[in-house]
């Protein structure tokens, strides 16, 4: 019997999906609908499921192996699946599921600590179907269309087609709706994939969804907003303008037009009115993304690739993302000219100066922010943002010299 199921990232691969896991779990990362957490929780039933992951996070989201108990620890980079679900729950005690040499998960009786070196001491089971991983940012909205039709499996109570408001124009019928909505002068076409819209959502007068896509629960899309394929809005956010093959985790605003394309965006960001990225270098040739785990450019081995953001990250009206930008944790950007490929956490660029976010200020306006919607962050989030601050610090001093000079 398995008593509880953890999803572990406590690993060096984690810094590969930086820095938009600085202040969250791997699978607290959404891809389709829901966060790669939820979905587990979809399939895992009446078990409990809790988080292995980076010490600094472990305060907020963690829990502790229980001694002697039987436990599960699916690795929280993999995305569920039926077939993959059945193989691990099926696996015995002392045992891994492995796809050539990535492990997935594993059955053990738990002690207090576990680590990837456990992994050899057990009893390989080879798995042979097709697994998901997201090993890097880009696999988040690479992945993004197909997680959509796949979470829709798992939402119960909906609207049907032929109860959907009048006034508006349907190409297609899959269009789910959770909630009751009235909105009116909207075009939904799901021929070509689902459209999801969830409870408390806000569709304005104009608007224009072509599927998959995926508006989460109390999100905002204003009025003329395009929303192209490959697209989820996650829940209390705003958007307006272009949007194409982009994820959004919650609670950011993209408020006005502008285009945002081949993205991940995080939780809490602002692009100010008129920001736009590209997505396509002129020559054609592959995107290189900079990578925190090798500190450097890594080639992504895709032509199309634009912005990478992180937590609570804000840049001004009318700024303008190059191919393949990556943008840290609470980075504040007000220039004029095209930002920089890489921003790290907790930089402060303006056209008059280039200098480092200082914490406290950082957190005083979190508060100031947070008040707003009655929200205060709490001790917690703070030490968990004093902690990214000092991990980034040489990487911050590094690269403003080099702006500097």
């Amino acid at each position: 019997m398995i008593d509880t199921i953890f999803l572990f990232d406590d690993a060096s691969w984690r810094e590969q999906l930086l820095p938009l896991v600085a202040t969250r779990p791997v699978s607290d990362l959404r891809v389709g609908i829901f966060t790669i957490a939820q979905k587990w929780r979809s399939f895992a039933g009446d078990r409990p499921i809790s988080y292995l992951t980076a010490g600094h996070l472990m305060e907020k989201y963690g829990k502790q192996l229980p001694e002697g108990k039987s436990a599960l620890i699916i690795r929280g980079n993999v995305l569920p699946a039926n077939a993959l679900f059945a193989a691990i729950a099926a696996l015995p005690i002392g045992s891994v599921l492995m796809q050539e040499d990535q492990w997935i998960a594993c059955h053990i009786r738990a002690t207090s600590l576990f680590s990837e070196s456990d992994i050899s001491t057990l009893q390989a089971v080879a798995f042979h179907e097709f697994v998901q991983f997201i090993h890097y940012p880009e696999d988040i909205f690479i992945a993004n269309a197909a997680e959509i039709g796949a979470d829709l499996l798992h939402i119960d109570h909906y609207s049907s087609v032929a109860s959907l408001p009048q006034g508006n124009t349907y190409h297609g019928d899959k269009i789910v709706v959770e909630g009751v909505h009235s909105f009116r002068g909207v075009t939904l076409h799901s021929e070509d994939g689902p459209i999801y819209i969830g409870a408390g959502a806000i569709i304005e007068d104009g608007v224009y969804i072509k599927g998959p896509a995926a508006i989460c629960a109390g999100a905002r899309v204003k009025t003329g907003a395009r929303i192209y394929p490959n697209v989820t809005i996650g829940p209390g956010s705003t958007v307006c303008g272009e949007i194409n093959n982009t994820v959004i985790w919650g609670n950011s605003a993209k408020g006005h037009e502008g285009y945002l394309g081949c993205a991940v965006i995080g939780e809490g960001c602002n692009l100010g009115a008129g920001t736009s990225n590209s997505n396509l270098r002129n020559d054609w040739k592959n995107v290189f993304l900079y990578d925190y785990a090798l500190k450097d450019y890594r080639n992504t081995g895709l032509q199309k690739c634009g912005l990478i953001m992180g937590d609570f990250a804000m840049v001004a009206i009318h700024t303008r993302f190059t191919t393949g930008t990556v943008i840290g944790v609470g980075a504040q950007i007000a220039i004029s000219k095209f930002v920089p490929k890489f921003v790290p956490d907790f930089a402060w660029l303006t056209d008059e100066r280039s200098e480092a976010y200082h914490l406290d200020k950082f957190l005083a306006m979190m508060q100031r922010r947070d008040s707003k919607k009655i929200n205060m962050m709490n001790p917690v989030d703070s030490r968990i943002f004093e902690y990214q601050h000092a991990d980034t610090e040489n990487v911050r001093k590094e690269y403003l010299y080099k702006l500097s000079k």
